[in-house]
């Protein structure tokens, strides 16, 4: 069977099999790789010496999905370490705190490691030790990684700027102050006195981690988590474990368009193999062979064509999830220091996931051949499948019911229904596009104008309606690229210039006044700023509520909320509906109109895990831009990390030094809540999808390539009735012509209408926000790719 099988195999089918599991083998392999590091990828460990880290519990469990991380700090009482010291088997116990520390300049020009966490001395016995110098003694000295004995450092630390005298140079990141001093400023947040972020404790010799987690357990109580190996790293970075889950939201977010474009491609190969071996098959069962031997015949070929691609895809693919995971990195979306999990299970799955595709692809292509009389499987089919015309038609239909959705949900979950749209119309215009092909040629065929069309042109309209199923797969191909690509990037786009004019509209006439790179603005700049002009404070957070968007997960769902305080009324225009502003204080919130009342009370669940009533405040209409629900200022520094504000809200004003001081940047447009995170996930969409569009363009022309080179005998036939070799070139230029118009125009029209209706609904307006350019481009690359794909072999055969 192996045998005859490969002896029967069409190289130019069986290479565009090759060129597909190949392609498909580098994208499922590079996303497999980001899923599994979400899992396993961990970052640096600074409290390396402890054997156990006791915190509290970072996560919210759920039943059927993966537990929701939270990415602010819960504290635990300080009173556990002395609890920790008597459990037996305890070594050394210290209580880790971490607060914001950014170090500036120092003398003579120097800089130190430029930390972002200030922690008591007391912990460095867990993580690090001096190289040069003495413990800090004095509440203004430091002990630092990269500076000298001596030097003086201008230091902001939990949002008060100093400057301290370097006492000790360490080998651990960080600022290390007197157990004192790093109380006092970690007490400065709201709700910490008296608080730990961890304990964390070091096993006496010949007790095992395992065993004194144990112990610690049964001391302390089962109300506290306590980490040991490599989960030590997820305790002592709350917020690595929260950015985690990004590996798994984002590649998951593409991965049915991928395994999709996938498997079209992969089964367009396998469709050209076998229609190119018809007479072949055909014979077969004219010598006996059952239905079953050739379905088995085919199938052994596309795994000769599919195994030697698994090695080289997946080696592909690791370089790609490393070129992923540097832009995520870039875009702050994942830690500089948490690397990628290159492990062998992408790779083994994306070799079985794509096998199976193979498979299945086989038995479908062959399916057909296999059950026809032995006559019929002589020349090739020109009828495209009934059934399969009105299936498409009938997604294609589906998805301009989808695309309506703008027009009555203008909220994040109107955005849903158009990017749905465009993958139904993909498959649809994929399973139609045969015979919409075939009436178009026809169409066109019977038309007075063909009297009138030079003959090349002429026999290239009568090709592509007598080989509509030959045609109609590069049709579908490269209109899926067009729709696609001006789908994804223009919905992505559109939006974010709707979440944008929403933010501008509500801070409009506002300076944003932050301080990058120093954990949150310093708690005096507000005061200062508020002896100018007229401002306020605004930090961002976390909370995770019940569903409350159309749209939303059955569960818990975890969204980023903007806080704000009595004192942003009349400076932050959220569009009102009912309620004020000035009602931000304490346990208060204020809602998208529609999703509360005013004076009703709902649970929340804030970024650290606690659990809060609060009460609704107001609600507005801009919750596009601001989200579905803004927290009280005072509710927010209770359950944020660094207790700073992220930014000062203030009208222009002449800020005079203010401008000039470290670390401050002044803008004139802020970002809503909603906008780092979009931003983000269109960045990598974008990305991801421009590496599968390349592939599937590159799929596409070999399978053009192949389909030309496989003409030779109709090529010869046109030269003996008396076609030239300019001749036919011309026809095969207007049949490039013809597949580049029809899959540029298809792809056009399936991404018009969802996008239409998208811009109508978010902008009021027909034309979407973003590359326009996109369009000419598109239709570019498709026409020069099928120009290329098909006059060069055409041309190589003719010689």
């Amino acid at each position: 069977m192996i045998r005859l099988a490969l002896a029967l195999a069409k190289a130019g089918g069986l290479v565009v099999v090759f060129a597909a599991v190949l392609g498909g083998m580098a994208l499922v392999t590079g996303t497999g790789v980001l899923v599994d590091s979400a899992f396993r990828a961990q970052p640096p460990l600074r409290l390396s010496g402890a054997d156990v880290l006791v915190s509290a519990r970072q996560s919210i469990p759920l039943k059927e999905e993966p537990d929701i991380a939270l990415p602010e700090r819960a504290r635990i009482p300080g009173s556990l370490v002395a609890s920790a010291s008597e459990v037996p088997g305890v070594a050394a116990v210290a209580g880790d705190l971490a607060f914001p520390a950014a170090v500036g300049s120092g003398t003579a020009g120097r800089t130190a490691d430029p930390a972002t966490a200030g922690h008591g001395w007391s912990s460095l016995a867990l993580s690090g030790r001096i190289t040069a110098g003495r413990a800090p003694r004095a509440a203004d000295e430091i002990a630092v990684r990269g500076a000298r004995v001596g030097d003086r450092l201008r230091l902001t630390a939990a949002g008060t700027p100093g400057t301290y005298r370097v006492s000790a140079v360490v080998d651990a990141p960080g600022v290390y102050f007197t157990d004192a001093v790093a109380t006092a400023l970690a007490a400065r947040t709201a709700g910490r006195a008296g608080t730990v972020d961890l304990v964390a404790v070091r096993a006496a010799p010949g007790v095992s981690p395992e065993t004194l987690a144990a112990r610690l357990k049964a001391g302390l109580g089962d109300g506290y988590e306590y980490a040991t190996g490599r989960d030590r790293a997820d305790a002592e970075s709350p917020g690595a474990a929260a950015g985690r889950g990004l590996l798994l939201v984002l590649p998951s977010s593409i991965g049915g368009i991928s395994l999709l474009v996938v498997g079209f491609v992969v089964g367009g190969g396998l469709a050209l193999s076998v229609n190119r071996q018809r007479r072949d098959l055909a014979l077969l069962r004219a010598a006996g062979a059952t239905p079953r031997q050739v379905r088995r015949l085919v199938a052994v070929q596309a795994a000769a064509a599919a195994l030697p691609a698994v090695p080289f895809g997946a080696a592909l693919g690791y370089f790609l999830a490393a070129r992923f995971g540097e832009l995520l990195a870039g875009i702050g979306l994942v830690r500089a220091d948490q690397p990628l999990v290159y492990g062998p299970l992408p790779a083994v799955a994306a070799a079985l996931l794509l096998l199976a595709v193979t498979r299945v692809a086989a038995w479908a292509g062959s399916l057909r051949v296999s059950r026809m009389p032995v006559v019929s499987g002589l020349p090739e089919p020109r009828t495209p499948s009934p059934g399969r015309t009105r299936a498409g038609l009938l997604l294609m239909l589906a998805a301009l019911g989808l695309s309506v959705t703008p027009l009555a949900v203008r909220s994040e979950a109107g955005m849903i229904g158009p990017g749905i749209a465009s993958i139904v119309a993909v498959i649809g215009l994929a399973l139609a596009g045969p015979r919409l092909v075939q009436g178009v040629a026809r169409a066109l065929a019977g038309s007075r104008l063909m009297t009138r069309l030079p003959g090349p042109l002429w026999l290239a309209v009568h090709n592509s309606h007598g080989y509509a199923l030959r045609t109609a797969g590069a049709v579908a191909a490269l209109g899926m690229v067009v729709t696609l690509g001006l789908s994804v990037v223009l919905t992505q786009t559109t939006m974010a210039k709707a979440r944008s004019d929403e933010v501008a509209l509500g801070l409009r006439g506002l300076v944003t006044i932050t301080a990058p790179g120093l954990g949150g603005v310093p708690r005096d700049l507000l005061a200062d700023v508020r002896s100018r002009t007229e401002a306020a404070g605004m930090a961002m957070t976390t909370v995770v509520t019940e569903p409350m968007l159309t749209g939303d997960d059955p569960g818990l769902m975890a969204r980023p909320a903007m806080a704000l305080g009595p004192d942003a009324e009349g400076l932050v225009d959220l569009d009102l509906a009912d309620g004020r502003l000035s009602g931000l204080k304490g346990a208060a919130v204020a809602v998208e109109e529609g999703l509360g009342r005013v004076g009703r009370s709902m649970d929340v669940i804030m970024g650290d895990g606690a659990r809060v009533r609060a009460r609704v405040a107001a609600t507005y209409r801009r919750g596009l831009g601001f989200g579905p629900i803004v927290v009280s200022r005072d509710l927010a520094a209770a359950h944020t990390t660094t207790g700073l504000d992220s930014a000062v809200l203030a009208r222009p004003a002449d800020f005079g030094d203010l401008a000039r001081r470290p670390g401050l940047r002044f803008d004139s447009r802020a970002a809503g809540p909603q906008a780092a995170m979009a931003s983000a996930q269109t960045l990598v969409n974008v990305a991801v999808l421009a590496v599968l569009l390349g592939y599937v363009l590159v799929a596409v022309a070999n399978r053009l390539v192949a389909t030309t080179t496989a003409r030779r005998e109709e090529f010869a036939g046109l030269r003996a009735i008396g076609l030239t070799r300019r001749q036919l070139r011309r026809v095969v230029r207007w049949e490039a012509l013809l597949v580049g118009a029809a899959a540029s125009v298809s792809g056009l029209v399936l991404s018009a209408v969802p996008l239409v209706l998208l811009s109508v609904g978010f902008l009021a307006r027909p034309l979407p926000a973003g590359p326009l350019w996109l369009v000419p481009a598109s239709i570019l690359a498709v026409m020069t790719i099928v120009s290329l794909a098909m006059e060069l072999p055409a041309r190589k055969i003719m010689t």
